[in-house]
C-alpha cells in the first residue's frame, strides 16, 4: 500500500472517529424528564410534578448532567429547589433567577455540586419557569 493511500485511510478513520465522538456526546437517549419543586432534600411539593417530553426539553436536562462542572470540596447546601428524573436516575437542582448559573447534585453523591453553565441554566429556567 502506498503511503498516499495509508494517509487517506488514516485520514478517514480519524474522521470516522471523530464524527462517532461527536454523536456518542451529544446523543439524547431518555423520553421524557419528571421535575418536581422540593420542600426540603426528602420532600416534594404536592401537586408540583411537571413532565417534558418535548425533544429541546430532554436535551437541556441532559446536556445539563453531562456537561456540569464537578466543583471541589464537600458541601452542605440548602434544600434544592428541584428534584428531576432523565433516564432512571434522579437528581436535586438549584436555579434562581438572581443567579446566572444554576447548580446539580447527584445522588447518593450529596456532598459533591456541579455547576451548570450559563446557557444550559437560561434553557432549563424557561422550561421549568423560574421567575415567572
Amino acid at each position: 500500500m502506498s503511503l498516499k493511500r495509508k494517509r487517506g485511510v488514516i485520514l478517514m478513520l480519524a474522521a470516522l472517529i471523530g464524527l462517532s465522538s461527536y454523536f456518542y456526546v451529544f446523543r439524547v437517549t431518555a423520553d421524557e424528564v419528571v421535575v418536581y419543586r422540593m420542600i426540603d432534600f426528602n420532600s416534594e411539593g404536592q401537586y408540583s410534578k411537571l413532565v417534558f417530553t418535548d425533544r429541546e426539553a430532554i436535551k437541556a436536562f441532559t446536556y445539563a448532567v453531562r456537561f456540569a462542572d464537578k466543583q471541589p470540596g464537600i458541601v452542605d447546601i440548602a434544600a434544592p429547589d428541584y428534584r428531576f428524573y432523565l433516564g432512571g436516575k434522579g437528581y436535586y437542582l438549584w436555579l434562581d433567577e438572581r443567579y446566572a448559573k444554576g447548580t446539580l447534585m447527584k445522588p447518593p453523591n450529596t456532598g459533591t455540586i456541579y455547576t451548570i453553565g450559563k446557557s444550559t441554566t437560561s434553557k432549563l429556567k424557561k422550561i421549568i419557569g423560574v421567575g415567572k
